[in-house]
């Protein structure tokens, strides 16, 4: 079950890093579809990705409590919150319709965060399946090479 939520976390995601780089093209371009990119969409997408991902990362993290993961986990959520709800723009735009700095560094760091999210839920599962010592505290995601036997003469 919790490869399930691990699945949708990474594609909650993906689907947030889309939007975070296709928002300013879609605002230049195709000032209609504005609203299908608004603060309400991005407050949706935060509050489902954060539960979504915590439900995905935690079960399998626990069966190999890999806290160099646990930490990037710790900070991609840290930084997608605090895009939200520090950096809070309201998609504040200047007379001339263009695009504020403080707007862009909120996409930046909402940008950052989802992809380091994604790739940290990845890399969780990517362990869990590699780990065959529980409770190790291995600090990598990659699998150890097999010890080569001599050969017998």
């Amino acid at each position: 079950m919790s490869n399930f939520f691990a699945r949708i976390s990474i594609f909650l995601s993906s689907l947030c890093v889309l939007h975070c780089l296709a928002t300013p093209f879609v605002l230049l371009l195709l000032p209609a579809l504005a609203t299908f990119f608004s603060e309400t969409f991005e407050r949706i997408l935060v509050l489902s990705v954060v539960p979504l991902s915590f439900a995905g990362f935690v079960p399998t993290w626990l069966r190999h409590k890999n806290y160099r993961l646990m930490r990037y986990y710790i900070i991609s959520i840290i930084l997608i919150l605090f895009s939200q709800f520090v950096l809070h723009t309201g998609h504040a735009h200047t007379a001339g319709g263009s695009v504020t700095l403080l707007s862009w560094l909120k996409a930046g760091v909402t940008f950052s965060g989802a992809l380091l999210l994604a790739w940290v839920v990845f890399q969780n599962n990517r362990h869990t399946h590699y780990c065959t010592h529980p409770h190790h505290h291995q600090d990598t995601a990659r699998p150890l090479p097999e010890p080569h036997e001599e050969a017998s003469t």
